[in-house]
C-alpha cells in the first residue's frame, strides 16, 4: 500500500515545518486550503484549521484534546500530506462530494508541554534507538499499570472477604487518597488502613499476608512508578522561549508547578492545557459530576497507573473546570471547535467527525442517550473496524483486532457529548500499543500499521457513501 508514513516526533518548529510543506507541496494532487484559525488557547497559540475537498460533505478530523496523545495529532498530519498527494487508496477520493476539515491540534499548550519535555531525552536518538526507548517506556507503562491492578484486586478481595457493605470502588479510592506518595507497601498499610472499617484484625492479619503473595509473589509492592521515573530530571527550562506564547506557556505551568504538587516529570505527560484543565472533561456533564466528588472526598487522586497525581485541582491531568467553585465555562480550545462544528451543522454541511486520541485499538461509536443515532453509528463503526482489521491481517499476518466500546451510562467527556449531538460522531483510540505518550511509538512497525490502517479505513467510508 504507498503511503508515506515517516516515523518522527513532532516539536513546534517540526509540526508547523510539515504543515507548511503539505499546503504548498507542488506535487499535490488535491489542493490544501489554510483557513483562518478556529481560535486561539489561552497563550496564544492557533488552533489551526485545514481542509481538502470542496463538496458539501464535510468530514472533520481533530487531534489534541489531550495533550500527551501525541500520535494522534501524528497520524492527521500523515493524512493530510498522504490525502492531498492522492497517495494509496486516496487517488480515488471525490473532492467534489466530500470535504475534510482538519484541527490537527487542538490543546497546542498541553502537547508542547510533552514534546518538549519528551525530547530534553530523546532529541539525540536516531530512530532505532528512538524506537527501544519508546518500548522501555511502553513496558515501565504495563509494569505499573499491573502493580496497581493488583492492589486494587487485592483491596476487592479483602472487601469480599469481610463483606464490607460499602462500593469497593469508593474503598479503593480512598486507599490511594491516604497512600499515594508511598513508593512501596507492607502488609502493615493495608491493616492499617482497613481498621477503619473495623474489621477483625487478628484475622486480617494472616489473611492479608496470603493475598499479598497471591498478588506479589516476591512479597514487594513497589509502587516508584517507573514510568514516570524516566523522566525525572525534567524542569521548565525544557521549553525554548521561541515565541511569546511559549514565554506565556512557561509562566503558566510555573503557577501550576509552583507548590510541588506534582512531580515535573509529568511535563512528559501532560494532559491538560496551561490553565491545568483536562479538555475531554470541560463539559458541563462531568463538571457537575466532579463538582459533586469534590463534596464529597475533597481531594481526589486519579486512577491506575497515575494514582500520585491530584486531579481535584487544576495541573497536568487537569479538573473539568477552571474554577470549580463558579459556574462552568468553555475552554477557548473547546469553544472554538464546538462554533465550528455548530456552523458546520447550521449550514447542513456536518456529515462525520473522527476526534482522535492515542490508544486502545478503540472506536467509540455509540450515543448514551440519543438512540437516534445508534444504529446508523454502529453500521459505520463495523465497516471502519472491519476495514482496520483486514489490513492488519493483510499486511502483518496476524489477526489484531479494534472493537467497538461497549455503550455508556453518563456523559464524561467530550466524545459522549459529541455522540448525542451529531451522528457519525466517533472517537477513534488509533494505536493497540497503549502508553501515553510514547508507547505507540514503542514498535515501528504498529506504528506503520496503525497510520496504514486508519487512512484506508477512512477510505471504504467515503466509497460506502459515494
Amino acid at each position: 500500500m504507498n503511503y508515506d508514513v515517516l516515523y518522527e516526533i513532532l516539536d513546534y518548529t517540526k509540526l508547523n515545518k510539515r504543515l507548511d510543506e503539505i499546503v504548498n507541496n507542488k506535487e499535490n494532487i488535491f489542493k490544501v486550503t489554510i483557513h483562518k484559525p478556529l481560535g486561539y488557547s489561552s497563550c496564544g497559540f492557533a488552533i489551526n484549521h485545514y481542509s481538502i475537498g470542496k463538496g458539501l460533505k464535510h468530514i472533520v478530523y481533530f487531534a489534541g484534546c489531550h495533550g500527551n496523545e501525541i500520535i494522534g495529532v501524528d497520524f492527521i498530519i500523515k493524512l493530510m500530506h498522504n490525502l492531498a498527494l492522492g497517495k494509496g487508496s486516496f487517488k480515488d477520493f471525490q473532492e467534489d462530494t466530500y470535504t475534510i476539515d482538519f484541527i490537527p491540534l487542538l490543546n497546542p499548550e498541553g502537547y508542547y508541554t510533552t514534546i518538549y519535555g519528551i525530547l530534553s531525552f530523546i532529541k539525540d536518538l536516531n530512530n532505532q534507538e528512538l524506537e527501544r526507548f519508546c518500548y522501555n517506556y511502553y513496558n515501565y507503562y504495563k509494569e505499573d499499570d499491573k502493580v496497581i491492578n493488583n492492589v486494587n484486586n487485592l483491596i476487592k478481595d479483602i472487601c469480599k472477604i469481610f463483606n464490607l457493605l460499602e462500593d469497593s470502588n469508593n474503598i479503593i479510592n480512598k486507599f490511594w487518597y491516604y497512600y499515594h506518595n508511598y513508593e512501596y507497601l507492607t502488609n502493615t498499610n493495608f491493616i492499617n488502613y482497613f481498621k477503619l472499617y473495623n474489621i477483625d484484625i487478628d484475622k486480617s492479619q494472616m489473611l492479608i499476608d496470603d493475598l499479598i503473595i497471591k498478588y506479589f509473589p516476591n512479597k514487594a509492592i513497589n509502587l516508584l512508578k517507573k514510568h514516570q521515573k524516566i523522566f525525572a530530571k525534567v524542569n521548565l527550562e525544557c521549553i525554548p522561549l521561541i515565541s511569546e506564547c511559549h514565554q506565556k506557556l512557561v509562566n503558566k505551568l510555573s503557577y501550576i508547578y509552583k507548590d510541588g504538587l506534582f512531580p515535573l516529570s509529568t511535563l512528559c505527560n501532560f494532559y491538560a492545557n496551561s490553565n491545568g484543565v483536562n479538555l475531554n472533561d470541560n463539559n458541563p456533564y462531568y463538571y457537575d459530576i466532579f463538582k459533586k466528588r469534590i463534596e464529597n472526598e475533597k481531594e481526589i487522586y486519579a486512577r491506575g497507573r497515575e494514582c500520585n497525581i491530584l486531579i481535584s485541582t487544576l495541573g497536568p491531568i487537569g479538573t473539568p473546570n477552571y474554577d470549580m467553585n463558579n459556574p462552568f465555562k468553555y475552554e477557548n480550545e473547546n469553544a472554538s471547535l464546538l462554533n465550528f462544528l455548530k456552523e458546520l451543522k447550521n449550514s447542513n454541511k456536518y456529515f462525520m467527525l473522527f476526534n482522535c486520541h492515542s490508544s486502545g485499538g478503540l472506536i467509540y461509536a455509540i450515543p448514551i442517550f440519543n438512540q437516534e443515532y445508534k444504529d446508523n453509528n454502529l453500521k459505520v463503526a463495523n465497516l471502519y473496524i472491519n476495514k482496520v482489521n483486514e489490513v492488519y491481517q493483510n499486511l502483518l499476518q496476524e489477526n489484531i483486532t479494534y472493537n467497538i466500546m461497549k455503550e455508556g451510562s453518563k456523559i464524561t467527556g467530550i466524545g459522549d457529548l459529541l455522540r448525542e449531538e451529531y451522528p457519525y460522531a466517533f472517537l477513534l483510540e488509533l494505536s493497540k500499543m497503549g502508553g501515553n505518550p510514547l508507547g505507540p511509538y514503542g514498535d515501528i512497525n504498529n506504528y506503520n500499521l496503525t497510520m496504514i490502517c486508519n487512512m484506508e479505513a477512512l477510505m471504504s467510508l467515503l466509497n460506502m457513501f459515494k
